[in-house]
C-alpha cells in the first residue's frame, strides 16, 4: 500500500483514506464528530495557501493548514 502523510501535502482532486490522527483528545474527538476519523475517505476539494477544502461523504469542511498536518493519510485503494 501507499506511504502514510499528512493531508495538508495532498493536491486538490486527490482521494485518501484516513490512517491516523495525531492530535490531542479534544481535537481527535471533535474531528471524529466531523467523520474524519481512521479509514474515512476524503477528498481534496481546493488547497488553498492557508487552508484545505475537504469532502467525507457528501459534507465538505474547511481545515487549517495546521489541523490538516496532524490528519495522517494514505493512498485510496
Amino acid at each position: 500500500m501507499g506511504a502514510v502523510c499528512p493531508l495538508a501535502l495532498l493536491a486538490a482532486g486527490t482521494e485518501a483514506t484516513i490512517a491516523d490522527v495525531r492530535a490531542g483528545k479534544g481535537m481527535r474527538l471533535r474531528l471524529a464528530g466531523l467523520g474524519l476519523c481512521p479509514d474515512a475517505r476524503v477528498r481534496v476539494q481546493c488547497a488553498d495557501r492557508g487552508s484545505l477544502i475537504v469532502s467525507v461523504g457528501d459534507a465538505r469542511y474547511a481545515l487549517s493548514r495546521g489541523i490538516a498536518m496532524k490528519i495522517l493519510v494514505k493512498e485510496a485503494a
